[in-house]
């Protein structure tokens, strides 16, 4: 924990500690029961309490103590709740980009200028947007613009309201020079590993509980865009997820039951591979060229949920 969450925690507590001692509930201590010979036998006082019974009534007490004190600083706990998982979120996510082996090859053949930024999606329907405002990023682009002004920009001219179609995606990656050099309505490891390993990185419309729970969904969730931008020395894809904002590791097998699941469920999904453009030739012709290629995967938008910003994904 950081110094200033330390702090904070630390002045939270003292404030709670500092409740007048008449309001605070005292807790008795418990008598010590003596100890008896074996070879005398116990004698039984009359009137006197079952040490089980004076220990529990004890650790009621204290309970209610320390439900006081909890109840004391409870604003500053739930203020903190954020800032500590948003934390522990940015150092998983920072060492899963450490485990990403090809990296390199995404730097040097791609051309990428760094590692793709996990952005949350500001809206419950611009996952799309923020898919695409996170590989803007990665590129290099739009170094002046926020993720979330990014996001705002490219959702306003290419989704809707409703979110961001598999066309309206291709065009929007257009727009920004990462061409669609290929599309399929399932995770083709053969072809996805490629397109890694020569540099490139992908998107993928899948279910958003599936892809979630890596597999083990109780019920289909949404239409959603995820960002695949490396691999493991498993061979396991990475997925960087703007409903969650966080970044995890799926295999092959459970990449295509998220997508199976939300083409069965959306009647939409798969996977667009891209490739760093630095010079696309005039941007209607790269859009309507992106747009055909992202025909296949459906025209169902896109959208996830803010629900899962702690982790949890609404169906």
């Amino acid at each position: 924990m950081s110094v200033k969450l330390s702090s904070m925690l630390g002045n939270a507590l003292t404030r709670a500690l500092e409740v007048p001692s008449q309001s605070r509930v005292q807790a008795p201590t418990a008598p010590t029961p003596a100890v008896t010979p074996a070879s005398t036998p116990a004698v039984s006082i009359p009137g006197s309490t079952d040490a089980f019974e004076t220990v529990s009534k004890a650790q009621k007490e204290w309970e209610s103590k320390f439900a006081e004190v909890v109840q004391a600083i409870a604003p500053e706990l739930e203020q903190l709740a954020p800032l500590e998982t948003k934390s522990l979120k940015n150092l998983a996510n920072s060492v899963n980009e450490s485990r990403n082996v090809v990296a390199g090859d995404q730097h040097d053949k791609g051309k990428w200028s760094s590692s793709t930024p996990v952005l949350q999606q500001s809206e419950d329907s611009n996952c799309g947007a923020a898919a695409a405002a996170m590989l803007t990023k990665s590129k290099g682009g739009k170094e002046g613009v926020s993720g979330k002004e990014l996001m705002d920009d490219l959702g306003s001219r290419y989704g809707t309201k409703d979110g961001t179609t598999p066309k309206e995606m291709a065009k929007m990656l257009a727009n920004e020079g990462i061409a669609v050099k290929g599309s399929s309505t399932t995770a083709d490891k053969t072809s996805l590993e490629s397109t890694l390993k020569s540099g490139g990185k992908a998107v993928a419309m899948v279910d958003s509980n599936e892809i979630s729970s890596k597999g083990g969904a109780q019920a289909p969730g949404k239409a959603h865009w995820v960002v695949i931008d490396g691999m493991d020395d498993q061979g396991r894809f990475m997925v960087k997820d703007p409903g969650s904002a966080s970044s995890y590791f799926v295999k092959g097998e459970e990449l295509n039951k998220a997508i199976d699941t939300g083409r069965n469920t959306h009647q939409s999904g798969g996977v667009l591979l891209l490739e760093n453009e630095q010079a696309p030739e005039t941007v209607p012709v790269a859009e309507q060229e992106a747009e055909q290629k992202a025909e296949a995967l459906g025209d169902t938008p896109g959208t996830g949920s803010m629900a899962s910003r702690f982790g949890r994904e609404s169906s």
